[in-house]
């Protein structure tokens, strides 16, 4: 009988310590929703250092003259994200595209992420905030069997690319083979590193550009592609301790006068 306690208070014990373990495993989150860009009109958006977002539209070789074209078109928006008749119609845009290409095959379009107005534009990467876990986008597609991708650094300068989803369609990956607004997502795997063991820890995800290809078998003598409302998913927790503030970007740069 003593042994048939003993055995079962070492099994109870057994159990706890490994219930321990996976709480102790468990990771704090904070996640929040961040909107990027709205698309609401040239400047709607800022980056991090408060300059405003610009983006710029770029075809491949077989571009037709004059082409790609890229504008904000005012009184439009999905339904399905602001509804028939939002309050706030008047200020509602999106990002319009219309190419052309003189022959089939991958052609692309790359729509760029920067700052600065005419010749004094150039590509800047849009830094995400916290630890991004996914990233989605409204598309409007008009049955042509394109696909969609975005494009990301990490803080080693490490190039990814990803293809979006279809929200309502997992299987469609990168494809927008529809017709109207559709919610499109992807999620960023664990693969891509986006913190460090030192401190300060957190190393932010970079947004560079927004491709659309076409596929080879495809019509491309005259399409449209538009956008709308950018945002992400992101985890915003970091762990206090004492000193904490000498790891923010502000403090750094008050003190050594530029950060890292």
């Amino acid at each position: 009988m003593r042994h048939g306690c003993l055995f079962l208070s070492g099994l109870l014990l057994l159990v706890l310590l490994s219930t321990g373990f996976l709480f102790a495993d468990e990771k704090t989150l904070k996640l929040e929703s961040y909107v990027v860009d709205t698309f609401d009109g040239a400047g709607s958006a800022v980056h991090e250092d408060g300059e405003p977002i610009v983006w710029q539209i770029m075809g491949s070789k077989f571009s037709t003259e004059g082409y790609p074209r890229m504008q904000y078109v005012p009184g439009e928006w999905p339904d399905d994200l602001f509804g028939p008749n939002p309050e706030n119609a008047e200020d509602l845009q999106v990002l319009g595209m219309n190419s052309r290409f003189d022959r089939m095959g991958y052609n692309q379009i790359e729509i760029i992420a920067g700052a600065g107005e005419g010749d004094s534009w150039e590509a800047k990467p849009i830094i995400l905030p916290g630890r991004v876990k996914t990233v989605d986008l409204w598309v409007w597609g008009s049955r042509y069997k394109y696909s969609i991708e975005m494009h990301f650094l990490d803080y080693q300068g490490l190039a990814y690319r990803l293809d979006l989803i279809q929200s309502d369609n997992k299987r469609a990956v990168g494809s927008i083979n529809f017709s109207g607004w559709k919610n499109m997502y992807l999620d960023i795997p664990n693969y891509i590193k986006q913190s460090v063991v030192y401190q300060p820890e957190f190393k932010g995800l970079r947004l560079t550009k927004i491709v659309i290809y076409t596929n080879p078998e495809e019509n491309v003598n005259n399409f449209y592609v538009y956008l709308d409302h950018l945002k992400v998913l992101c985890d915003k927790h970091e762990t206090y301790y004492d000193g904490f503030n000498l790891t923010s970007p502000e403090r750094i740069e008050e003190i050594w006068g530029q950060g890292e």
